[in-house]
């Protein structure tokens, strides 16, 4: 049964999740951004009202409770965070960034104990933090298990300059996408439709019943050296990248042509064979939510459902367990509810809680 929990992550975790039990994490944590976010009440007819409440703060400061999460660290069976956690103290101080990292840093090692084998996290992070952060993830997973940086475009200006701000405008997040196990994660590669501009440029010729197509170079690659086969293709000798035998079929099938007599042969490639343009780690096509966007629900810091759909699709299967300790508004546990995951969500507001999609769902 898709659960959600109220409480603090770092405790329901350790209480209620089995050693790696979960497929996928994705996590948006707060930034340490030193802001409150705060959410309007509204009246039944969805009208503002003055009065607002905080939903979370986004600031930490070094104190006792640092020290201990700083010291459990140290501790722990994991030496590499706990040199990791060391150097950091050094170059940083005891500071608030250094109050911030060890509270990430001992969750982060919860979610490494609940992931299975095959299993991949995405951590949701802006320029606050987002370095250290993948040094720490580093020492929990181990530098080979980084995947991508991904930088999703989540705006298309910001000027802040009226402000006084000095700076280039912000407008994108980084996730950083690591597995458990290399080499043995799910993984789905996703795809999105052509560009026009690549359409047009690349795929302009065009049959006369209206099917586009490019031409591809069909040359073996790297010669004799690299095994391909030598022989005449249309009055044309070279090292091919196919056999006579397949040359011959495509020849038949009308997929080998030349541009004019003596002319190097070249596969004719359809556009409506392909997939796509195979998705690569530059989001640029998931506009941020706006206030007039139907799934806008007024939480802060909420995020598209098409972003988490497609961390979803790229490394689950129908049926895995999808994890976010930090669900806010649930919009990862509504995307993993909409593609047919089970889901646990945490999160330790009220306000948060109240917003959950699925009435089926068991709250703890």
């Amino acid at each position: 049964m898709s659960t959600l929990y109220f409480g603090d992550n770092l405790h329901v975790m350790r209480d209620h999740l089995k050693d790696e039990s979960v497929d996928l994490i994705y996590l948006d944590p707060p930034f340490n951004s030193k802001r409150d976010y705060n959410l309007l009440f509204k009246s039944p007819k969805g009208e503002a009202a003055d009065a607002s409440i905080t939903a979370f703060e986004d600031t930490w400061h070094w104190g006792f409770q640092a020290e201990q999460e700083f010291d459990e660290l140290l501790k722990q069976a994991n030496t590499e965070v706990s040199v990791v956690m060391q150097a950091l103290e050094k170059l940083l101080g005891k500071n608030d960034l250094l109050a911030y990292l060890p509270m990430m840093a001992n969750r982060l090692i919860e979610l490494h104990r609940v992931l299975k084998p095959t299993g991949s996290l995405y951590l949701h992070c802006d320029s606050t933090a987002s370095h250290y952060l993948k040094i720490v993830l580093d020492g929990v997973f181990g530098k080979t298990s980084f995947h991508n940086e991904i930088i999703w475009k989540r705006s298309s200006a910001h000027s802040d300059s009226g402000q006084g701000a000095r700076h280039f405008g912000r407008i994108t997040d980084t996730i950083l996408f690591y597995n458990k196990s290399e080499g043995a994660s799910t993984w789905h590669p996703l795809y999105r439709d052509y560009d026009e501009k690549y359409v047009e440029r690349d795929y302009r010729r065009v049959d006369p019943d209206g099917r586009r197509y490019r031409l591809d170079n069909i040359q073996g690659p790297g010669g004799e050296k690299k095994g391909n086969p030598f022989y005449e293709v249309m009055g044309v000798k070279r090292h091919w990248r196919y056999s006579k035998e397949r040359m011959q079929e495509l020849i038949d099938a009308g997929r080998i042509i030349q541009t004019s007599p003596g002319a190097v042969p070249q596969y004719k490639r359809y556009l409506d064979e392909g997939k796509g343009m195979q998705i690569q780690n530059l989001w640029d096509d998931v506009a941020v939510i706006n206030n007039r966007a139907d799934e806008y629900l007024g939480y802060p810091t909420q995020k598209p459902l098409a972003l988490l759909e497609r961390i979803i699709q790229a490394s689950s299967n129908e049926g895995d367990v999808v994890l976010d300790p930090f669900c806010g508004c649930g919009t990862a546990v509504h995307a993993a509810e909409k593609l047919k995951r089970k889901w646990i969500g945490i999160d330790i507001t009220h306000l948060a809680i109240s917003l959950k999609t699925n009435p089926a769902a068991q709250i703890i």
